[in-house]
């Protein structure tokens, strides 16, 4: 009976097959698992399975956010008790080759105990630890185009549905807003923080990027710079002059000639070497915004009227 088990085992290893004893415990040993644990009331999430060195790794990065959270939590209570930082976590996507983890973290310095939140992604690529980076999936100017596309068409068709999206977004979004991402099966999902590209009360925004439209051809659409639609698309404006303009800073006040105070409320800073005198203005409303363009500039910034009694 001995020997009739050794021979078995030797057909097996000569021809590539394994016992079904060893396949499940290679199975146990390598399939790749996460749970959440707490440090001093704040939660992290650590894997268990496959290489133990990159396991190791990983989990170093993913216990070191929560520890920087409470210690940030601890400085800001010594000043102020009302203040905090606390975080969330939550496993997005694990297919065994890549593993997406996102926290939320919280940040509040007053007494009305809102906050204010952002997301960290934590991306990884399960067989060699490499923590991926958004320029690792995007990786030509092709895709870059294409991203930004299939970005401004995903924000369209959520303000089409009433999302409360900001309408120069859809046509200009700053490159250093697009970098948090997760993995889902069919692509990644691009995160904006709240107030980025919507009003503070939608929360995160998340739009699925799929791998096929990243990088298929025909997908990039032309998507004009937001002064050029405003001006060939957006036919109500008031156009009249100011005094003088030596550039834009979110909160500066413009007073205009025909009377109207309008405060910029978009953190946009442009500057021009010499202040210019009687420049034309322009506001536009588009839809539930209004912008303004001054002479001179190559941008238009989102503005608010100011009513004097």
């Amino acid at each position: 009976m001995r020997r009739i088990s050794v021979v078995l085992l030797c057909i097996c290893v000569i021809y590539g097959f394994s016992p079904p004893a060893l396949t499940e415990a290679a199975k146990s040993v390598t399939t790749i698992k996460t749970a959440v644990h707490m440090y001093k009331g704040q939660p992290y999430i650590q894997i268990s399975g496959g290489n133990l060195a990159i396991t190791k790794s990983i989990n170093t990065v993913l216990k070191d956010h929560t520890v920087k959270v409470v210690q940030t939590n601890r400085a800001m209570q010594q000043h102020n008790s009302s203040a905090w930082s606390k975080t969330s976590v939550k496993t997005m996507y694990n297919n065994q080759k890549l593993l997406s983890i996102v926290y939320t973290d919280g940040i509040n310095y007053t007494d009305d105990n809102v906050g204010t939140y952002i997301s960290s992604t934590y991306n990884f690529d399960l067989t060699t630890g490499k923590r991926m980076t958004l320029n690792d999936i995007v990786d030509t100017e092709f895709k870059r185009a294409n991203l930004m596309s299939i970005i401004s068409q995903s924000l369209q068709l959520k303000y089409d549905k009433g999302v409360q999206i900001m309408e120069k977004r859809i046509y200009e979004i700053p490159s250093y807003y697009v970098s948090e991402f997760y993995y889902y099966n069919k692509g990644i999902v691009v995160r904006f923080h709240p107030t980025t590209v919507a009003e503070e009360t939608e929360g995160f925004i998340d739009v699925n990027v799929p791998y096929d439209q990243l990088s298929a051809q025909g997908t990039s659409q032309t998507v004009p710079k937001y002064l050029e639609y405003l001006r060939t698309q957006v036919s109500d404006y008031i156009e009249t002059e100011m005094q003088y303009f030596d550039g834009y800073k979110i909160g500066n006040i413009y007073a205009l000639s025909n009377g109207e105070y309008w405060r910029q409320v978009e953190p946009r800073f442009y500057s021009i070497p010499s202040y210019s005198l009687s420049p034309k203005v322009r506001i536009y409303k588009d839809r539930t915004r209004n912008y303004m363009w001054v002479e001179g500039a190559d941008d238009a910034v989102e503005v608010e009227r100011l009513v004097y009694p």
